[in-house]
């Protein structure tokens, strides 16, 4: 006699992380398409030297300008796919260089503040006392202040370029997190399995980094995860809002 089959959620119990993972997106078709888009942007942005070649001696890596000036926009075209701007750029290197600079700024930052942001909410969830009134009291006062100004005044003081938009936008983006992994650590820290290890002498760094924070960080990667496109957007912001304090000044 056959044994039956056991239920797709006992899958989980036993896979490995990564088939774990493939067996709850493969059931759920709408994060299919969501991979597939991703996965089509990620392309996009590895294939643009190929897709999207520069003219020789071009140093504008985003927009090509093209030949001649027009006050107005140009329509799609065989020449210009997108379209120009009223500069005359071409959107179709905008697009398609643009998107390796959206993956490198929406990565980055997230990946920094997320392990910032997992550091200080582990520790301060993990130990408490004085250790989680100091961690806590420090992203407290970096959530008070208005986030794209801090950032504005970051990058006016190290100055321009992408890698110092990274990491104004990186510094004043992880406090969302800490406080995201404190309390799903403080949930997780009273669990048996912990209280299990914690009787067989093990340490603290073990515990914590073996037991607690992989079943309390699941939460704070879907946010994250959602938080890609908002950092590209206060990329674009940023760069706008310090070009425009840099007219005003020169006025």
């Amino acid at each position: 006699m056959n044994a039956p089959e056991a239920p797709a959620a006992a899958l989980d119990v036993g896979a490995q992380p990564a088939r774990a993972l493939w067996l709850r997106i493969r059931r759920r078709p709408l994060s299919l398409i969501g991979c597939g888009m991703v996965a089509f942007f990620a392309l996009l942005a590895a294939a643009a030297p190929l897709i999207a070649p520069k003219p020789a001696g071009s140093r504008d890596a985003y927009l090509i300008p093209q030949d001649g000036y027009s006050p107005d926009p140009a329509p799609p075209s065989r020449a210009h796919p997108f379209g120009t701007t009223e500069q005359q750029y071409d959107l179709y290197y905008g697009m398609v260089w643009g998107s390796r600079t959206a993956f490198k700024v929406g990565a980055t930052v997230v990946f920094v503040s997320l392990l910032i942001g997992v550091t200080f909410g582990a520790v301060a969830g993990y130990f408490g006392g004085w250790v989680d009134e100091i961690l806590m009291r420090t992203t407290d006062v970096i959530m008070a202040l208005p986030g794209i100004i801090l950032a504005v005044v970051i990058v006016t003081l190290r100055g321009p370029g992408l890698f110092n938009v990274m990491v104004a936008i990186a510094l004043v983006h992880w406090p969302s997190y800490a406080r995201l992994v404190r309390g799903d650590v403080l949930a997780v820290r009273q669990r048996d399995f912990v209280l299990a290890a914690r009787a067989l002498g093990a340490g603290d760094a073990r515990i914590l980094l073996r037991h607690v924070l992989p079943n309390a960080i699941y939460p704070v990667l879907i946010i994250a995860s959602l938080d890609i496109g908002a950092v590209v957007i206060t990329a674009a912001a940023l760069s706008s809002a310090r070009r425009s304090a840099m007219r005003i000044g020169d006025s």
